[in-house]
């Protein structure tokens, strides 16, 4: 078993456990009061469990109405322990629903994605979407424990996981860490149980560091919420988002002086070819002055990372001319 405690500065540390078989501890038992899982998770959705309610982990999830669905259906329960098995739009809805409460109850979370694990709820904010706009709705709070059990990871699909390791490749280069390499290695799916529990140790470990040292916010990801809007709909698959977010943000880095396009085309290259990340959903993106966020986190060819504010009208020039790179008409 390996462990990581993070100080949020709440006066209380956050334990982040990482050990196979963990989850038995916490399933069926009088302390866990309620078990709330992603129903795509096989191992848990098999065993039938009474004190269960079992949600569909996609951006639908995260909305207004499934929300006070939720709370109508906890409200009402003496509940004083909740287990939370899923990926980013679970904790999401589930965090922002527990924190609602006034006298809130304990809640442990369980990630049940590679992603998830390696970038765990550390940055203090649950999001809900509304109104066709991602991440809308914002409640402060951290789960009392977050618990990684790789047993989880076996109801994914080999693609899935493979995908996966896209987040701690991107996380070791800006960080200019071993973890990109070996996230390129894993992505081959060529490793043991062993291999993965160490490498989700060191990769969580370099992810606390980029938010106690670099920023709360990670390149590309104030470019996603402009590829989920009413225009071309809210539900699509999160990785391939934050892949072709990043390499947005990524151009913008060269566009803007701060990197050299050789280690652009790097990137891209190895983005592309090792996690399938598709230049299509370019078509996504949709940008108008209703949905604009002037400010970005840029990556420089120094292994910097800085905050960098733009206009409306700049931004819109570039992301014209994003769009004619990625369907292959510029440069």
């Amino acid at each position: 078993m390996k462990s990581i405690y993070y100080n949020p500065g709440t006066g209380k540390s956050i334990p982040i456990i990482i050990k196979k078989g963990k989850y038995k501890e916490y399933i069926n038992v009088k302390k866990s009061n309620i078990i709330i899982y992603d129903k795509k998770i096989k191992l848990i959705d098999e065993l039938n469990l009474s004190n269960s309610i079992s949600v569909i982990g996609n951006e639908n999830l995260k909305s207004f109405d499934k929300y006070l669905s939720l709370i109508m259906k906890l409200s009402d329960k003496n509940i004083k322990n909740v287990v939370i098995v899923g990926g980013y739009s679970v904790i999401d809805l589930l965090g922002y629903t527990m924190e609602s409460f006034e006298r809130r109850n304990e809640y442990i979370y369980f990630p049940s994605t590679l992603q998830s694990a390696i970038m765990p709820p550390l940055r203090g904010k649950y999001y809900l979407n509304f109104n066709w706009k991602k991440d809308f709705l914002v409640q402060k709070g951290y789960p009392d424990a977050i618990i990684i059990d790789t047993t989880f990871f076996e109801s994914l699909s080999p693609q899935e996981l493979k995908k996966g390791f896209v987040i701690p490749y991107l996380l070791g280069r800006v960080l200019n860490s071993r973890i990109s390499k070996i996230a390129l290695n894993y992505s081959k799916l060529n490793f043991s149980d062993i291999d993965l529990e160490e490498f989700i140790y060191y990769s969580l470990k370099q992810w606390v560091y980029y938010i106690e040292n670099e920023s709360k916010v990670f390149p590309g990801e104030n470019i996603i919420k402009l590829f989920y809007n009413k225009k071309t709909g809210i539900n699509r698959n999160f990785l391939d988002i934050f892949g072709l977010s990043f390499l947005i943000e990524l151009y913008m880095s060269w566009y803007f002086g701060f990197l050299e396009y050789e280690l652009f085309e790097e990137i891209k290259k190895e983005l592309i070819e090792n996690f399938d990340i598709q230049y299509k959903n370019i078509e996504y993106l949709n940008f108008d002055e209703a949905n604009f966020n002037n400010e970005f986190v840029l990556f420089t060819s120094s292994g910097r990372i800085i905050n960098y504010k733009t206009t409306y009208d700049e931004l819109n020039i570039v992301l014209k001319e994003i769009k004619n790179h990625f369907r292959g008409g510029f440069l």
